[in-house]
């Protein structure tokens, strides 16, 4: 008993002896978003042994990413680097954009004989204006699932009356994702004021007035809509969201009228069996 307690001590020393000792300016407390362009380490895990050195940035081309530049050893308070393979470079499409990380001073990077400004950064320079820029990094977000990082700078956007047809749709996006819907319905009727009106404000439309319980409201829109519809895909996609909306209102009449808009407009697809389901649902709850 007394050996095996001896061994479990000495096992427990070990992995705490071997833990690296974090300088204390490395604090892990910036969201990954918010360290964009500067040298980054992640918070180790017990086993690692050395810290990643990396910067976060954003690539138009493919939103929020990572690259790797390489290991950081920690002796005597001292950050070592080793810089990894330039023909190895690891780049990572980044999508916890949470994630807390820790941001190297000016003074660590300098110690490191690292370039203040991350030298392939250059490779991702744009033309584009800033606020353009700014919506491109808002649409990430929303699509990475982080509108509730997007919604505050798309509605300053706003109060700055800057417009376009994805602007007017990333906002209702956001909107429609953090569960507030009659807002989503005033920012696309707000883009159509503006004249600013296609499919993806149609579906963020028709996805507000149905989540408002407006399921009238919403069956009018869009049927009124078909016509500005470019993609089948997304036409098909709120026939059937109706269909359901009405089904699980128990309105049979409206079911039954929409079940037959879904054969008349779209025919088949990739919904069709889901269609049939409720029409032979409606007709046993009829019987």
């Amino acid at each position: 008993m007394k050996q095996f307690l001896i061994s479990v001590m000495m096992i427990c020393f070990t992995q705490i002896s071997a833990q690296m000792k974090i300088p204390a300016d490395l604090t892990f407390t910036t969201p990954f978003y918010k360290a964009e362009d500067q040298y980054i380490v992640f918070s180790p895990k017990p086993e690692d042994k050395d810290l990643s050195l990396g910067v976060p940035y954003f690539d138009p081309s493919a939103g929020y990413s990572y690259r790797y530049l390489g290991n950081l050893k920690v002796e005597n308070d001292k950050l070592i680097y080793t810089p990894s393979d330039r023909n190895s470079a690891i780049t990572a499409r980044w999508q916890n954009l949470e994630l807390k990380v820790a941001v190297l001073s000016g003074e660590r990077v300098t110690a490191l004989n690292l370039p203040l400004y991350p030298e392939f950064l250059a490779g991702y320079q744009t033309d584009m204006l800033d606020r353009d820029f700014l919506l491109e990094k808002l649409s990430a977000m929303n699509g990475a699932g982080y509108s509730n990082l997007a919604l505050a700078d798309l509605e300053k956007l706003r109060k700055e009356h800057y417009q376009s047809a994805k602007f007017y749709f990333e906002l209702a996006f956001a909107y429609n994702a953090l569960g507030q819907f009659t807002k989503a319905e005033e920012a696309v009727k707000e883009a159509e004021q503006n004249n600013f009106h296609d499919e993806l404000m149609i579906k963020e439309m028709h996805f507000a007035l149905l989540h408002q319980d407006k399921l009238v409201a919403a069956a009018d829109y869009l049927e009124k809509n078909f016509k500005n519809f470019k993609s089948k895909f997304y036409k098909s996609e709120g026939i059937v969201n109706q269909i359901i909306s009405f089904y699980n209102s128990k309105d049979g009449e409206n079911t039954e009228k929409w079940i037959k808009i879904y054969k008349n407009e779209i025919g088949e697809d990739q919904y069709k069996s889901r269609v049939e389901d409720i029409a032979i649902k409606l007709k046993k709850d009829k019987a």
